[in-house]
C-alpha cells in the first residue's frame, strides 16, 4: 500500500522495570547453556503480575501525550496482542475504552501473531482514509508471557526468549514527527502447518492444558516434509515472498535499499535474526538487534519499542528512512517504510 497522508504523531511504551539474565534463567534450568551464545540473549523484560491491557494503557496514554492528540480525537482503537490478554471471553480493547478512549469510536482487537502491529497500521490508514471528519487512529501491542502454560526462555518461537512490554503508536492525518511512505502484506498459507503440527484442531491446547510448545511442532513438520521430500521448495518460496513484500515497500515508498538508515525486526534469536536480515540484503549492524537481545521479544510490540529506542538515543535524523520487516505465524511477511521528518521533543 501507498501512503504519503498519514503521520505517525506519538509513541509510548511501557517497560517493565525488571530485566531478568540470561545467567540466571540458565541456572534455573530454564534455558539451554549450550545455546547461549548462538542465540544472543542477555536478558528478558518480566512484567510480574501487571496485566497486558494496563501496560497497553499506559503506552497509549503516552503516545497520545507525545503526539498531542486528544483520546476524543481518535477514530479507531486497534489492540494488538500475542498472548493471552485476560479472561477468556472478554475483549481487552474495552479496557482501554472504558479508562482512556471512550467509546466512540471503533475498538478491536487483532490477533496477528507478532505482526498485528503492522496489521493494525494498514487498518488504520484505511480508517482514516474512509471519512474527512476521521482525523487520528490509536495502534497499541502488550503481552505479559509469564504463565505457567508458557515457556518464556525456551518456547521454540524462532528460537525467541519472550519479554513482556508495551507500545503504542497514534497515526494521525496532520503532520508528525515521521511520515508512512508504505505498508505491505503477503502470505504463504502452505506454511501454516508449521506451526500447529502434531497437535490437534481441536479442542484447542490451552483449553487442555498444554504449554505452547513450538520446537515439538516444527520438530513433526519437519519429519512431514523430509517424508514427503518437498522441504526444499517451500523454502524457496518462503523466501521469494519474503523478500517480495520487502522489494514491494521499497518500490511504493519510492525509495531503494540504499536509501535505508535502519531496518527494524522482530528481537528473535541471533541465528534467526541474521539470516532473515541476509535474505533482505542489509547487515545486523542496520538493525537495532542489539537493543532486542537485553529486552527479548515482546510481542507484536518490538518495531514500536525499536523505534523510540533509536529516537530516545539519538541514532535518527530527520530525512532517515527506516524499514520495518517482520515475519509471523500464518505464514505472513510484512514490511513498511518510514520518513523521519523531525527528531520529536520526547525524544
Amino acid at each position: 500500500m501507498r501512503v504519503r497522508d498519514v503521520f505517525l504523531s506519538g509513541i509510548g511504551v511501557h517497560l517493565p522495570d525488571k530485566v531478568e539474565s540470561i545467567d540466571s534463567a540458565v541456572t534455573r534450568g530454564l534455558f539451554p547453556a549450550d545455546e547461549v551464545e548462538a542465540r544472543g540473549y542477555t536478558g528478558a523484560l518480566v512484567a510480574g503480575e501487571t496485566p497486558p491491557p494496563e501496560m497497553a494503557l499506559n503506552a497509549a496514554r503516552d503516545a497520545l501525550k507525545n503526539g498531542g492528540v486528544s483520546p476524543q480525537d481518535l477514530a479507531a482503537l486497534l489492540y494488538a496482542g500475542v498472548w493471552h490478554q485476560g479472561p477468556d471471553g472478554w475483549g481487552p480493547q474495552y479496557y482501554l475504552q472504558r479508562h482512556l478512549v471512550g467509546d466512540e469510536l471503533l475498538a478491536v482487537e487483532i490477533r496477528h501473531g507478532c505482526n498485528g502491529t503492522f496489521s493494525g497500521i494498514e487498518l488504520a490508514v484505511g480508517i482514516l482514509r474512509s471519512a474527512p471528519e476521521n482525523r487520528a487512529a490509536l495502534v497499541t501491542a502488550s503481552d505479559n508471557f509469564g504463565t505457567r502454560l508458557f515457556r518464556r526462555w525456551d518456547s521454540g518461537a524462532q528460537n525467541s526468549v519472550m519479554g513482556d512490554g508495551a507500545a503504542a503508536v497514534v497515526l494521525t492525518k496532520d503532520q508528525g514527527f515521521a511520515r508512512l511512505l508504505s505498508v505491505c502484506t503477503a502470505s504463504y498459507s502452505e506454511l501454516e502447518e508449521a506451526d500447529r503440527a502434531g497437535e490437534p484442531l481441536f479442542p484447542p491446547g490451552i483449553t487442555e492444558g498444554r504449554v505452547l510448545d513450538y520446537k515439538t511442532r516444527y520438530a513433526a513438520y519437519g519429519r512431514k516434509l523430509l517424508a514427503e521430500n518437498i522441504g526444499p521448495e517451500l523454502l524457496v518460496e518462503h523466501a521469494r515472498r519474503n523478500t517480495d513484500c520487502l522489494n514491494r515497500a521499497l518500490a511504493e515508498a519510492e525509495v531503494t535499499a540504499d536509501d535505508i538508515k535502519r531496518v527494524l525486526i522482530h528481537n528473535v534469536g541471533k541465528g534467526d535474526a541474521a539470516t532473515y536480515l541476509n535474505d533482505l540484503g542489509f547487515p545486523m549492524e542496520m538493525s537495532a538487534w542489539d537493543y532486542g537481545a537485553g529486552i527479548g521479544h515482546i510481542g507484536a510490540g518490538d518495531h514500536l519499542i525499536s523505534l523510540h529506542h533509536l529516537l530516545r538515543t539519538g541514532q535518527l535524523q530527520p530525512g532517515d528512512h527506516v524499514l520495518l520487516a517482520g515475519m509471523s505465524p500464518g505464514v505472513t511477511y510484512k514490511a513498511a517504510v518510514v520518513k523521519i521528518l523531525d527528531v520529536p521533543s520526547w525524544a
